[in-house]
């Protein structure tokens, strides 16, 4: 049985007059309804999880299992990889520390890698910003990355020592072309915790989850028992992902309480310091198509006489995911699939269709 809650300002059970909804609210809390329980039907996914606020409304949906072995629902402390969304949370770390180091981030990165790269001039093209918008020229992986299609953990062997050691001798392209890269974004990581001194946990702790009141010490993935199951086919569960170096690309693991709270932040920054980071991500940095740019971490999408929609998506052996705000208005949404390859049919297809429901 599927479970729909309505939220005021929390996560509760209710009827729909409790909270008090308006007659759109009820129209998109069905909306959002109807679209997780036939896409669930569809595309036989174990379990799809929708999240969102329409201003100050929010609401929670679950269809499906969030493990279907035990037949456990997502409630919010239920943990899942949010895969490549974690770039957003890179890039909002490594314009934070380039600010507080006075570092502009149309610096080349080339003088802030080991001596050993610095000898590779073929890499003195790339600024921080390169890294930020796909633009810098290096490939999706690093070519010193061995795949094989049964590993299930395909990042986890790949360390600081083989990054460094492909990027003496990388030969990246000098076009300027938008070429979506987990190589360029997890050394953006890579590069803020060489100039701060700092780990990317740490980093993450001191600029988003601490500020942001995200942190809930008495449910981290650590300890928590409350994790989806995710599958990267009908039978094959896959394990978290461990990304070793190239965790800044895809490597973090939230919850909806926590992922509430930080699109609630990404709309409505709370401070001047906030504004002015979320500001510079979601400029306009490179033009993609007509209707889809990006700025740094997060993609736009741009309409004539509609609100921008800021987003990115996600995808692990076990989830696929997407979140999507708008700026200033409260809006936002994100959908959480426990299945691979999922993003075209499912997670990006149904939050875009909500983003576009809220807007009516």
């Amino acid at each position: 049985m599927n479970k729909i809650f309505f939220l005021c300002t929390a996560i509760v059970g209710g009827c729909l007059a409790a909270c008090g909804q308006s007659n759109h609210s009820r129209e998109l809390a069905l909306f959002v309804q109807h679209k997780a329980d036939s896409s669930l039907l569809k595309n036989k996914v174990p379990g799809i999880l929708v999240f969102y606020q329409d201003k100050k409304e929010k609401g929670f949906y679950t269809a499906g299992f969030a493990d279907p072995a035990t037949q456990k629902k997502f409630d919010d402390k239920t943990f899942f990889e949010i895969g490549s969304i974690t770039k957003t949370f890179t890039a909002y770390v490594v314009m934070s520390v380039l600010r507080d180091h006075a570092i502009p981030d149309t610096a080349f990165i080339l003088p802030y890698l080991p001596a050993k790269v610095q000898h590779n001039k073929a890499l003195s093209h790339i600024r921080f910003v390169d890294l930020l918008n796909h633009t810098s020229g290096l490939p999706r992986l690093p070519e010193n990355m061995e795949l094989n299609e049964n590993d299930l953990q395909p990042y986890s062997a790949y360390d600081p020592e083989k990054l460094f050691s492909y990027l003496a001798t990388a030969a990246p392209s000098h076009k300027k072309e938008y070429e979506y890269s987990n190589l360029g974004a997890g050394l953006a990581g890579v590069l803020a915790q060489t100039i701060s001194k700092k780990s990317y946990a740490a980093l993450l702790d001191q600029y988003i989850f601490l500020p942001f009141k995200m942190l809930d010490k008495n449910n981290s993935i650590e300890n928590s028992v409350n994790k989806s199951q995710g599958y990267i086919d009908d039978t094959t569960k896959a394990a978290y992902w461990n990304m070793n170096v190239l965790a800044p690309a895809g490597g973090l693991k939230c919850n909806a309480a926590e992922m509430s709270r930080y699109l609630t932040l990404m709309s409505q920054p709370e401070d001047p310091v906030s504004k002015a980071v979320i500001d510079s991500l979601t400029a306009i940095t490179y033009k993609i198509s007509p209707a889809v740019n990006i700025g740094r971490g997060w993609h736009s999408f741009n309409v004539k006489n509609k609100p921008v929609i800021y987003w990115h998506n996600g995808g692990t052996y076990g989830f696929s995911t997407f979140a999507a705000f708008i700026k200033e208005t409260g809006q936002w949404v994100m959908v959480v699939v426990n299945r691979f390859d999922k993003n075209d049919t499912v997670s990006d297809k149904i939050g875009m269709q909500i983003m576009n429901k809220m807007l009516e």
